[in-house]
């Protein structure tokens, strides 16, 4: 008997929990599509193709250069010369990890005209932004039933205020917007096998990618918990292939062994340094980049960061206090979440906290995107659930008439929210910062060219970065005019 109801009460805990669980993977309860678009398929694909491009092209827009002129860092040194120099070498490890989306766009460049290959890099980083903006925009509508709030939402990848000092307009750094796609991917239920297997393939791609995909790992356990149903699991299914494709790489880049693997665990950056980098580099630009450095100016760094922190906790703080379950839920997640995965990657990163700052330079501002990602979410999950109650939800049926109050409140909610965004989506639209690459490929690949052409030449040899890496050997054959 004493076991028996020791059972049960384990099993009320389990199904408990895995109630409170299923707040997070709430399934679209209005159509996905906006009121113009409902009941007109026709439309729907045309409409999501212009946004896609729109989106696009606002990103190339985003850099000065232009962009497609030049390589961004390993874009040339590691990937595209490894791409003509050992082709379809797709899981050679850099840096310790695989980076597969990487040495695929690679791969795609090196069968190009030499001169055309850094505006493949620099398309498609643009033009993952901008799917993974559109991907948002349907994977949220579980958390944020208004389209134009989704709207916003997406947009706030396309025109993220810190995206131009590293991650805008490159290949390298284009997982990262595959983990702003991946963290909705965790959370949606998607109703169709096409958008389930589009949620399995984003997953694997983005953890064959970075192994910071990783840090999502709770998030997919407490789906695990809290959906039984193996059809639910595919995004699951795509993020542990993804994994186990990194397994032996990070295996030998623990033990320092092998070609392109380099050990992190000996330099591990202490938990003070990386909270303090969280608050400097995600709290404090949180609001904007130029904006943060404005407040330097009159409030030195760490009183800038103080000001700004204060902001975020109060808003947060009434979020969580005023908001209903699933709000209050997802809240907490996103921001535990964008801590975690902050303080995991300034850990790693050694350098993160020890090279200085400047108006054109954050040293691993690529660790701070989802975080920063993150705080808007939870504001415009808030900001939706509000303007529901207050009013009808476009495509629904109106509900009860809320009182003037309420209406008032949240309608000043939403305009605090967009001025919010937009206080870092102006100054920051376009500005000049690292990414921008001032040397033009086109000389390059000519000289490249033109040494190929010398008698007797079968191979030039493409120099180290100058930090101790190999020069490599990359045949003539592999150089298309």
């Amino acid at each position: 008997m004493v076991k028996q109801a020791g059972r049960q009460r384990h099993q009320l805990v389990r199904r408990n929990a895995g109630d409170v669980l299923a707040g997070l993977f709430p399934r679209a309860q209005g159509p996905v599509l906006p009121a113009p678009l409902q009941g007109r398929p026709l439309l729907a694909g045309p409409a999501g193709i212009a946004a896609f491009a729109v989106g696009a092209l606002v990103m190339l827009r985003r850099v000065p250069g232009p962009p497609w002129r030049s390589f961004y860092a390993e874009d040339l040194r590691v990937f595209f010369v490894d791409a003509l120099a050992h082709p379809w070498h797709l899981l050679a490890p850099y840096n310790g990890y695989l980076e597969l989306l990487q040495r695929l766009v690679a791969q795609a460049a090196a069968y190009l005209p030499l001169s055309a290959a850094p505006v493949v890099f620099t398309l498609a980083g643009a033009v993952v932004a901008s799917g993974c903006a559109l991907f948002v925009f349907c994977a949220s509508a579980g958390h944020v039933r208004s389209a134009p709030w989704r709207a916003l939402l997406a947009a706030s990848i396309v025109l993220l205020p810190i995206a131009p000092l590293e991650i805008a307009d490159n290949t390298v750094n284009a997982p990262w917007y595959l983990m702003l796609a991946l963290f909705w991917a965790v959370l949606w239920r998607p109703r169709t096998r096409t958008a389930m297997a589009l949620a399995a393939l984003l997953a694997f791609l983005t953890a064959a990618s970075d192994p910071m995909a990783v840090v999502l790992a709770p998030l997919l356990a407490a789906r695990v918990a809290a959906l039984r149903q193996f059809g639910e699991h595919a995004v699951t299914a795509g993020w542990a292939a993804g994994c186990l494709l990194q397994l032996p790489v990070a295996l030998a880049a623990g033990a320092g062994a092998g070609a392109g693997h380099h050990s992190r665990l000996a330099h591990l950056v202490p938990l003070g340094q990386s909270l303090a980098f969280y608050g400097h580099d995600v709290v404090l630009p949180a609001f904007g980049w130029h904006l943060a450095w404005h407040l330097i100016g009159l409030a030195g760094r760490d009183g800038a960061t103080a000001i700004t922190g204060c902001v975020l906790a109060a808003v947060f703080a009434l979020i969580i206090v005023t908001g209903r379950g699933r709000v209050r839920l997802f809240a907490v997640t996103a921001l535990l979440t964008g801590l975690v995965s902050t303080l995991v990657g300034a850990t790693f990163s050694v350098f993160v906290p020890s090279q200085p700052e400047t108006p054109l330079f954050e040293p691993g501002s690529r660790y701070t995107v989802l975080a920063i990602f993150l705080f808007g979410c939870a504001a415009v999950v808030a900001v939706d659930a509000m303007t529901a109650r207050a009013g009808p939800v476009p495509g629904e049926p109106a509900p009860r008439r809320a009182p003037r109050g309420e209406r008032l409140l949240a309608a000043a909610a939403g305009a605090a929210l967009v001025a919010a965004f937009c206080a870092g989506w102006v100054p920051d639209f376009r500005y000049l910062s690292n990414r921008t690459e001032p040397g033009a490929w086109a000389p390059v690949a000519a000289g490249w060219l033109r040494d190929c052409q010398r008698p007797g030449t079968s191979s030039i040899v493409v120099p180290g970065w100058g930090d101790g890496s190999a020069p490599v050997k990359v045949p003539c054959g592999s150089l298309r005019r």
